[in-house]
């Protein structure tokens, strides 16, 4: 960020999280692999659904915390916690074991370290860069987890093809232990926020759910963008070990199709999402974003051919990320700087919700249904959340501000709900 002062912090705050993005997506590639080869497509329901309510839980107990505790200690702590939980995987991984229940418990764990972390990572960037570079440092953060999300699959596919899982989780191990290390470089904050002195964690969490529901543009688009979460999950996630096994492809193709996921996402965060929102708008980028989606997840369930499959899942990629930057920048900015962890927390419980159905939606239907058959109902759910999405009212003008007039609109606009008293009624 050419001049701009920020933190000396910044640089391994990105490498810290681009490092942990990229052992967490090569271990949920290979655990993926390894429940659906082992326990087919009913253990991965189970496992999802587990692991997803484990995180409802945890995230309105945890998140809460990157308001009152310093976000550097609990950066610190939570990737401590990570790399023990890769020791726990890698070490049932050596045993050669196969239980459900066991990776369930393992990640437990991750899950409550990623519920204090994740929140903290997000909203330590207005703190360790000015306002007029937070747009560009959110555009580096989104390539460091692009580049991450990139890289992980990829490893994970080869590692499984070129030699078992005991080493892929061996490599899982060293990538936390590393991003542990890094996050110790973390530079002390040099924009600190106010906060709020004598209020415990309960009244936190109940103020950033109250604001979350009484700021009515956010309340219907954290709704709309739950219901797609419902459809667009499963379809990355659990399903794709299945799609490719139907197929009659390696482990290799497994990998490359969640790099080809993630190599869209970078492409659209470096060039494809700048370029369609100064074409298009914001809003009309957001369009283009959720037709291209669509119609990527049903190509996923149609295609045979496995280049092609590889390119709907870039195209995939490349629409997850426009629809990401669209309202990514103008909803951080417009939150007050004290409420940025407390709505982080309630989007995330919202967030984890929906990945809470949705793998017992994708098993439900892998019921009564093939895997191709289940993406293409997947891909017409999509397509009607998209459709509701659009419909947000006040979003459309709200996506055309600049980020001058964005700042701090949620303040201005609905007022009481940043007050301690906040009442459930809005002042449409």
């Amino acid at each position: 960020m050419p001049g701009s002062r920020c933190a000396p912090g910044v640089p391994a705050l990105l490498v810290g999280e681009l490092l942990g993005l990229l052992a967490a997506s090569l271990a949920q590639a290979a655990i993926a692999w390894w429940i659906s080869t082992r326990g087919g497509a009913v253990d991965l329901a189970r496992y999802g659904a587990v692991t997803a309510v484990a995180a409802l839980v945890a995230t309105p107990l945890l998140s809460p915390w990157g308001d009152r505790v310093p976000k550097r200690r609990l950066i610190r702590l939570a990737k401590a916690c990570l790399a023990i939980d890769a020791l726990g995987l890698a070490l049932l991984a050596q045993s050669g074991v196969y239980s459900l229940a066991l990776l369930c418990l393992c990640s437990v764990l991750s899950i409550a370290a990623n519920a204090a972390l994740w929140p903290a990572q997000a909203s330590i960037l207005p703190e360790l860069v000015p306002p007029a570079s937070l747009p560009e440092a959110i555009r580096l953060r989104r390539g460091a987890q692009a580049l991450g999300g990139l890289l992980g699959p990829g490893l994970a596919g080869a590692a499984l093809a070129l030699a078992d899982l005991r080493w892929t989780m061996l490599l899982n191990l060293s990538l936390f232990m590393l991003s542990a290390g890094v996050a110790w470089r973390i530079g002390p904050p040099p924009f600190q926020p106010q906060r709020a002195a004598g209020r415990g964690w309960r009244a936190d969490l109940l103020d950033g759910l109250r604001a979350k529901w009484c700021v009515t543009l956010d309340r219907w688009w954290t709704l709309a963008g739950a219901l797609m979460m419902v459809c667009l999950l499963p379809a990355m996630g659990m399903l794709v070990p299945l799609r490719v096994q139907s197929l009659g492809l390696s482990a290799a193709w497994f990998g490359a199709c969640g790099a080809a996921l993630s190599a869209g996402v970078l492409m659209g965060v470096a060039v494809v999402a700048p370029g369609l929102i100064a074409w298009r708008g914001r809003v009309g980028a957001l369009v283009l974003a959720l037709v291209g989606c669509t119609a990527a997840v049903a190509g996923i369930g149609l295609c045979r051919w496995p280049p092609g499959l590889l390119l709907l899942f870039a195209m995939l990629g490349l629409g997850m990320s426009v629809t990401q930057l669209v309202g990514q920048t103008h909803r951080m900015l417009a939150i007050p700087e004290a409420f940025r962890s407390r709505m982080a927390a309630a989007h995330l419980t919202t967030a984890h919700l929906a990945a809470a159905l949705a793998p017992a939606l994708a098993g439900s239907l892998l019921l009564h249904a093939p895997v191709q058959t289940v993406y293409l109902l997947l891909a017409g759910g999509f397509a009607g959340a998209g459709l509701l999405l659009l419909r947000v009212p006040g979003l459309g003008p709200f996506l055309r501000l600049d980020h001058d007039a964005v700042r701090g609109w949620y303040g201005r606009r609905y007022p009481q709900a940043f007050t301690p008293r906040a009442g459930l009624r809005d002042d449409r």
